[in-house]
Protein backbone atom coordinates (compact mmCIF):
# COMPACT_ATOMS: atom_id res chain seq x y z
CA UNK A 1 0.00 0.00 0.00
CA UNK A 2 1.34 3.39 -0.99
CA UNK A 3 2.29 5.78 1.80
CA UNK A 4 0.23 8.95 2.14
CA UNK A 5 2.05 12.15 1.27
CA UNK A 6 0.69 13.63 4.52
CA UNK A 7 -0.40 11.65 7.57
CA UNK A 8 -1.64 13.48 10.66
CA UNK A 9 -1.42 10.28 12.74
CA UNK A 10 2.35 10.84 12.77
CA UNK A 11 1.99 14.31 14.30
CA UNK A 12 1.40 15.17 17.92
CA UNK A 13 2.63 16.75 21.14
CA UNK A 14 4.72 14.35 23.20
CA UNK A 15 3.53 13.76 26.75
CA UNK A 16 4.06 11.15 29.41
CA UNK A 17 2.39 7.81 28.73
CA UNK A 18 -0.29 6.68 31.14
CA UNK A 19 1.15 3.75 33.05
CA UNK A 20 4.50 5.36 33.88
CA UNK A 21 6.95 7.84 32.41
CA UNK A 22 10.37 6.58 33.43
CA UNK A 23 12.06 3.56 34.96
CA UNK A 24 15.55 2.54 35.98
CA UNK A 25 17.31 -0.82 36.37
CA UNK A 26 20.82 -1.91 37.38
CA UNK A 27 23.66 -1.61 34.88
CA UNK A 28 24.07 -4.73 32.78
CA UNK A 29 20.35 -5.51 32.66
CA UNK A 30 19.35 -6.92 29.26
CA UNK A 31 17.21 -4.18 27.68
CA UNK A 32 15.67 -6.42 25.03
CA UNK A 33 13.20 -7.76 27.59
CA UNK A 34 11.61 -4.30 27.84
CA UNK A 35 10.90 -3.71 24.16
CA UNK A 36 7.34 -5.07 24.24
CA UNK A 37 5.45 -1.83 23.65
CA UNK A 38 2.07 -3.41 24.33
CA UNK A 39 3.02 -3.33 28.00
CA UNK A 40 3.26 -0.10 29.96
CA UNK A 41 6.17 0.53 32.30
CA UNK A 42 3.86 -0.15 35.23
CA UNK A 43 3.12 -3.60 33.80
CA UNK A 44 6.79 -4.31 33.21
CA UNK A 45 7.58 -3.31 36.80
CA UNK A 46 5.00 -5.79 38.11
CA UNK A 47 6.48 -8.78 36.28
CA UNK A 48 7.57 -11.60 38.67
CA UNK A 49 11.25 -11.20 37.80
CA UNK A 50 11.11 -7.41 37.40
CA UNK A 51 14.22 -5.37 38.12
CA UNK A 52 12.70 -2.14 36.82
CA UNK A 53 11.78 0.55 39.33
CA UNK A 54 9.70 3.64 38.68
CA UNK A 55 11.27 7.10 38.67
CA UNK A 56 7.87 8.66 39.28
CA UNK A 57 6.64 11.99 38.01
CA UNK A 58 8.58 14.07 35.47
CA UNK A 59 8.25 17.85 35.15
CA UNK A 60 6.13 19.47 32.44
CA UNK A 61 9.33 20.10 30.43
CA UNK A 62 9.40 16.39 29.68
CA UNK A 63 12.51 14.66 28.34
CA UNK A 64 15.13 16.29 26.12
CA UNK A 65 17.43 14.09 24.04
CA UNK A 66 20.63 15.92 23.11
CA UNK A 67 23.19 15.08 20.44
CA UNK A 68 26.73 16.46 20.38
CA UNK A 69 29.04 15.94 17.39
CA UNK A 70 32.42 17.29 16.36
CA UNK A 71 33.88 17.27 12.87
CA UNK A 72 37.30 17.96 11.41
CA UNK A 73 36.97 19.97 8.20
CA UNK A 74 39.62 19.21 5.57
CA UNK A 75 40.27 21.78 2.91
CA UNK A 76 42.02 21.79 -0.44
CA UNK A 77 44.79 24.14 -1.50
CA UNK A 78 42.34 27.01 -2.07
CA UNK A 79 40.71 26.65 1.33
CA UNK A 80 37.51 24.96 0.17
CA UNK A 81 36.21 22.28 2.53
CA UNK A 82 36.15 18.99 0.65
CA UNK A 83 35.49 16.48 3.45
CA UNK A 84 34.28 16.80 7.01
CA UNK A 85 34.81 13.56 8.92
CA UNK A 86 33.08 13.17 12.26
CA UNK A 87 35.56 12.98 15.13
CA UNK A 88 33.20 12.50 18.06
CA UNK A 89 29.59 11.62 18.75
CA UNK A 90 27.65 11.56 21.99
CA UNK A 91 24.06 11.58 23.16
CA UNK A 92 22.47 12.58 26.42
CA UNK A 93 19.15 13.05 28.16
CA UNK A 94 18.03 15.99 30.27
CA UNK A 95 15.07 15.46 32.59
CA UNK A 96 13.66 16.67 35.90
CA UNK A 97 12.36 14.05 38.30
CA UNK A 98 9.82 15.47 40.73
CA UNK A 99 9.61 12.80 43.40
CA UNK A 100 11.97 12.43 46.35
CA UNK A 101 11.51 8.65 46.37
CA UNK A 102 14.49 6.41 47.16
CA UNK A 103 14.80 5.23 43.57
CA UNK A 104 15.20 8.78 42.29
CA UNK A 105 17.59 9.80 45.05
CA UNK A 106 19.81 6.74 44.57
CA UNK A 107 19.85 7.22 40.81
CA UNK A 108 20.75 10.91 41.00
CA UNK A 109 23.09 10.90 44.01
CA UNK A 110 24.53 7.38 43.87
CA UNK A 111 23.16 4.09 45.18
CA UNK A 112 25.55 4.03 48.14
CA UNK A 113 24.87 7.66 49.05
CA UNK A 114 21.25 7.17 50.08
CA UNK A 115 20.27 5.38 53.28
CA UNK A 116 17.05 5.11 55.28
CA UNK A 117 16.92 4.47 59.01
CA UNK A 118 13.57 2.67 58.88
CA UNK A 119 12.02 5.38 61.07
CA UNK A 120 11.07 7.80 58.32
CA UNK A 121 14.38 9.59 57.79
CA UNK A 122 16.40 9.30 54.59
CA UNK A 123 19.97 10.57 54.47
CA UNK A 124 21.44 11.72 51.15
CA UNK A 125 25.19 12.21 50.94
CA UNK A 126 26.41 14.80 48.42
CA UNK A 127 29.79 13.88 46.98
CA UNK A 128 31.50 12.96 43.73
CA UNK A 129 30.57 9.27 43.91
CA UNK A 130 27.35 9.44 41.91
CA UNK A 131 28.37 8.35 38.42
CA UNK A 132 27.37 4.69 38.45
CA UNK A 133 25.74 3.38 35.27
CA UNK A 134 22.07 2.38 35.02
CA UNK A 135 19.56 1.30 32.42
CA UNK A 136 16.93 3.98 31.76
CA UNK A 137 13.58 3.75 29.97
CA UNK A 138 11.26 6.63 29.06
CA UNK A 139 7.72 6.26 27.68
CA UNK A 140 5.78 8.96 25.85
CA UNK A 141 2.59 9.35 23.86
CA UNK A 142 3.54 11.09 20.61
CA UNK A 143 0.21 11.16 18.74
CA UNK A 144 -3.36 9.98 19.10
CA UNK A 145 -2.35 6.45 18.13
CA UNK A 146 1.40 6.16 18.65
CA UNK A 147 3.62 5.76 21.69
CA UNK A 148 7.40 5.99 21.89
CA UNK A 149 9.79 4.16 24.17
CA UNK A 150 13.41 5.31 24.59
CA UNK A 151 15.74 2.64 25.97
CA UNK A 152 19.20 3.58 27.28
CA UNK A 153 21.14 0.48 28.39
CA UNK A 154 24.23 2.30 29.62
CA UNK A 155 23.32 5.69 31.05
CA UNK A 156 25.62 7.57 33.41
CA UNK A 157 24.64 10.73 35.27
CA UNK A 158 27.53 13.12 34.82
CA UNK A 159 25.92 16.40 35.88
CA UNK A 160 23.23 17.66 38.23
CA UNK A 161 21.59 21.04 37.74
CA UNK A 162 21.10 23.46 40.61
CA UNK A 163 18.37 22.39 42.98
CA UNK A 164 15.88 25.22 43.51
CA UNK A 165 13.58 25.39 46.52
CA UNK A 166 11.09 28.24 46.31
CA UNK A 167 7.36 28.90 46.73
CA UNK A 168 6.45 28.91 43.03
CA UNK A 169 8.11 25.94 41.33
CA UNK A 170 7.88 22.23 42.00
CA UNK A 171 11.07 20.98 43.65
CA UNK A 172 12.88 18.46 41.53
CA UNK A 173 16.11 16.70 40.63
CA UNK A 174 17.58 17.52 37.21
CA UNK A 175 20.42 15.28 36.08
CA UNK A 176 22.10 15.02 32.71
CA UNK A 177 22.32 11.39 31.64
CA UNK A 178 25.19 10.61 29.29
CA UNK A 179 24.25 7.71 27.02
CA UNK A 180 27.27 5.50 26.43
CA UNK A 181 27.54 2.84 23.70
CA UNK A 182 26.06 -0.53 24.61
CA UNK A 183 27.04 -4.01 23.47
CA UNK A 184 23.37 -5.01 23.87
CA UNK A 185 22.52 -2.59 21.04
CA UNK A 186 25.55 -3.21 18.80
CA UNK A 187 27.29 -0.08 19.99
CA UNK A 188 24.26 2.21 19.86
CA UNK A 189 23.87 4.77 22.64
CA UNK A 190 20.10 4.33 22.78
CA UNK A 191 17.22 3.04 20.75
CA UNK A 192 13.72 4.37 20.36
CA UNK A 193 10.69 2.31 19.48
CA UNK A 194 7.49 3.77 18.08
CA UNK A 195 4.40 1.61 18.44
CA UNK A 196 1.11 2.08 16.61
CA UNK A 197 -1.60 1.15 19.09
CA UNK A 198 -4.06 0.58 16.24
CA UNK A 199 -2.03 -2.33 14.93
CA UNK A 200 -3.96 -5.58 15.01
CA UNK A 201 -1.92 -8.71 15.65
CA UNK A 202 -2.16 -11.26 12.84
Amino acid sequence: MAENMLDASNVGIAKGREGGYACVAPAGTDPTTFIDMTKTLAELCKAPSAVLKSLGYISEDGVTVTTDTDTDDKTDWSGVTIVSPMTSYSEGVEVTFLEARDTVLKTVYGDANVTSDGKGTTTVRHNKNFTGAHLFIFDAVVSDTKVKRVVIPNGVITERDDQEMNNSDLAGYTPTIKCLPSDFFEGDCMREYIYDTTTVAA
